[in-house]
């Protein structure tokens, strides 16, 4: 009875041992691909857009007056997570475009004024307060004002500015 006693104790602490190392190092293999991030908001980089995440020059009468942060990843980079924050003065406009992968915004301050479509319209763009989250879906046609705000973008790479001719 004390032998069968010994051997089952033996056999679920090894067992305990395995299943923790094997959970140990299924962990550790998860996070070697995604760097510990931490950023105080002196540590942002702000700088232009790139002009290489667009596809050509904006349409005539647009000027892109907005700063971008890449806050993690890589956004050029083919099925990179990345995540860029973007800031604009007050009555900044987007001029209408669209993205080959799924857009996903959050709004940390101020107002963003989103519209769908073809043609700029500053009367038909919705706001979105601080706080407000939108998924713009790969190929939607989408514009924005913005009324001196900070939004947070996140997704898939490439990420990539089509303008709508």
């Amino acid at each position: 009875m004390r032998q069968k006693f010994f051997a089952l104790t033996a056999a679920l602490m090894l067992g305990s041992f395995t299943f923790a190392k094997l959970r140990r190092d299924s962990t550790k293999d998860k996070d070697s691909s995604a760097p510990h991030v931490m950023l105080t908001p002196g540590e942002i980089k702000w700088q232009p857009m790139p002009h290489e995440w667009a596809v050509g020059p904006p349409p005539p009468g647009f000027k892109l007056k907005a700063e971008i942060a890449i806050v993690q990843g890589d956004p050029t980079k083919e099925g990179a997570l990345f995540v860029i924050r973007m800031r604009s003065p007050a009555g900044a406009q987007v001029p209408p475009h669209w993205h080959t992968v799924d857009e996903n915004i959050t709004v940390l301050s101020g107002i963003f004024c989103v519209g769908i479509g073809d043609k700029f319209d500053e009367n038909a763009c919705q706001d979105m307060t601080a706080g407000s989250y939108m998924v713009l879906p790969k190929g939607m046609h989408h514009f924005a004002v913005a009324k001196d705000d900070v939004i947070q973008i996140h997704g898939i790479g490439p990420f990539q500015i089509h303008w709508v001719k």
